[in-house]
């Protein structure tokens, strides 16, 4: 596991470095030697460039000392050039997500006469997609955060699943894009949330044998039904985790393997009355059940 120390530079900050050796030792003056310094430079937050390089960074698990500096907000030449020399004072590598092509042209070539890495994220791809479509971008900074709908649909969807996350309501089920099932511990909540986050609507219910499923359930026919399950010793091992984080000790009936097989065996009787596409989590990331859910919505 890399350790990233994120450090972000407000804009008066940055107008005012000059890079001469004492203002920079001040600034910087850490104890820890770092492998590797990343500076993130944007008109905008930097959100994209921060996820393209903690995705990067993973696939490098022995550079465990990482310092990540954001630079968001870029208005003008000066400061990109301001930013740059700060740059190549600290041997930093430089991630870019600028969508104006007069700060990259002048970041690239200043880079490029400097010998500082220059990463930009978007010139490359927004030529190519220009080049096969014929349609102009917008050049508009930011553009990912604009309050659009699909902005307010991903907030309505949020809204939807937190009120029906663990059975807590069942009067408006049938608005539900999908409805997940499963036991305790088979990661009903963060799936649902996971998928909410990208405008789905999604209710689930957590399965136990001495609680019936709700009339609603079986009244809509039209629901989407995904099971999750997972074997008994998978359960097992995630639940006693939780019942020692809860303060508890010992053996209870909550992380006992017969009463979980008993719970699994039930589960698989209500996956199949619904007509449930069932989804083994066992070892599997958030990501990857709701890319197979997501084929059925």
């Amino acid at each position: 596991m890399y350790h990233v120390l994120h450090l972000e530079c407000q804009e008066p900050y940055y107008q005012r470095l000059k890079v001469k050796s004492k203002a920079v030792d001040y600034v910087f003056n850490d104890n820890d030697r770092t492998q590797l310094t990343l500076f993130v430079v944007s008109d905008s937050i930097g959100e994209t460039a921060q996820r393209m390089i903690h995705a990067t960074l993973t696939q490098f698990p022995d550079v465990t000392r990482i310092e990540i500096k954001k630079f968001p907000f870029i208005k003008n030449q000066d400061e990109l050039l301001n930013v740059l020399s700060l740059a190549k004072a600290r041997g930093a590598v430089v991630i870019t997500t600028l969508v104006n092509p007069e700060f990259n042209i002048k970041g690239q070539a200043y880079a490029q006469a400097q010998q500082i890495p220059y990463v930009d994220y978007m010139s490359d791809l927004i030529s190519i997609i220009q080049e096969h479509t014929n349609c102009s971008p917008i050049l508009e900074s930011g553009a990912l955060r604009k309050l659009d709908d699909n902005y307010f649909k991903r907030i309505e969807a949020m809204e939807y699943s937190v009120k029906y996350d663990d059975g807590k309501h069942f009067t408006d089920i049938g608005e539900a894009d999908a409805l997940i099932l499963g036991v305790s511990r088979t990661s009903k909540t963060p799936l649902s949330m996971y998928l909410a986050n990208k405008g789905y609507k999604i209710a689930n219910i957590p399965l136990v044998p001495e609680v019936d499923i709700p009339d609603e359930v079986f009244r809509n026919k039209n629901l989407k039904v995904f099971g999750l399950t997972a074997s008994p010793t998978y359960i097992l091992n995630i639940r006693t985790e939780r019942v020692k984080v809860l303060g508890l000790h010992g053996p209870t009936d909550y992380n006992s393997v017969d009463r979980i097989k008993e719970e699994l065996m039930y589960a698989e009787e209500i996956f199949a009355k619904l007509n449930a596409t069932v989804i083994n989590t066992e070892f599997k990331s958030i990501e990857e059940s709701a890319f197979y859910i997501e084929k059925f919505l």
